[in-house]
């Protein structure tokens, strides 16, 4: 008679302690993580696009008007202002993707994660999730170089 086949509950492989990620739950994570960065810096982008067009439209708009009040430089200086910020938190946004897909340059991961924060709820989302993964010990050993020790 054949042998009976192993339980359906039992360990398959190589078993982790509970708490500890396994390198594919930190690859997937990160791979979550990259995306959702680039589509943080996509926003930003747009937003920062829609923020200049503002300016140029509020400053040729201002210009024609008959109120001596008017400063349609203070308003686009202000529009200005705004998209040149947005445009650093996109190019962070972007870089902290392509350290997260290189696993290089942790700390700048952790940068950009932080700096999310200003994009509004979803960015304070993005930031709590980040922070959860990239602090813990396996995903830091992950972005070490080969042969260096991590202390966590």
């Amino acid at each position: 008679m054949a042998a009976t086949p192993p339980p359906l509950n039992g360990p398959r492989g190589p078993v982790t302690p509970p708490g500890v990620w396994s390198p594919i739950q930190i690859n997937s994570h990160l791979h979550t993580l990259k995306i959702l960065f680039y589509v943080a810096g996509g926003i930003q982008l747009a937003i920062s696009v829609v923020l200049l067009l503002a300016a140029i439209g509020g400053y040729t708009g201002e210009m024609k008007s008959s109120n001596p009040a008017a400063q349609p430089v203070l308003l686009a200086a202000v529009f200005v202002t705004a998209a040149v910020f947005y445009g650093a938190l996109f190019a962070l946004s972007f870089s902290t993707a392509r350290n997260l897909t290189l696993r290089y340059g942790h700390r700048l991961c952790l940068a950009g994660a932080g700096a999310a924060c200003c994009i509004g709820a979803l960015g304070i989302a993005l930031c709590v999730y980040a922070l959860i993964v990239l602090l813990k010990p396996e995903v830091k050993t992950a972005f070490a170089p080969p042969g260096s020790t991590v202390v966590a």
